[in-house]
C-alpha cells in the first residue's frame, strides 16, 4: 500500500524536519540550510530530493522508496559533508 501525504508528513516530522507544503503540492522538510522534498504524482510519492542551500550548495535526488527510507537531518548533513 502506498503511503499517503499524511504518512509522509508524519514521518518527516518524527525524523526532526520542520515540515511544510509548497505550491506544487510537494512536502518540504527543512533543517537549517538542509532541505528534503518529497514530490507527488496522482496523490502518490514519486521522488525524494535532498539539498543544501549554503555555500557550495548541493542536490541529490532518488526515486521514492518508502517513508522508512527517509533520511534524518543528521544523516543528510553527514551525507552532504562527505560529498563536498
Amino acid at each position: 500500500m502506498a503511503e499517503s501525504r499524511e504518512d509522509v508528513e508524519r514521518a518527516l516530522t518524527e525524523l526532526g524536519w520542520e515540515v511544510r507544503t509548497d505550491d506544487s503540492g510537494a512536502i518540504m522538510g527543512g533543517y537549517g540550510k538542509h532541505h528534503v522534498m518529497v514530490s507527488f504524482q496522482d496523490g502518490e510519492p514519486t521522488s525524494v530530493t535532498i539539498s543544501y542551500v549554503g555555500k557550495g550548495g548541493e542536490i541529490l535526488s532518488r526515486a521514492w522508496s518508502g517513508v522508512e527510507r527517509l533520511p534524518t537531518p543528521r544523516n543528510v548533513i553527514r551525507m552532504l559533508s562527505k560529498n563536498g
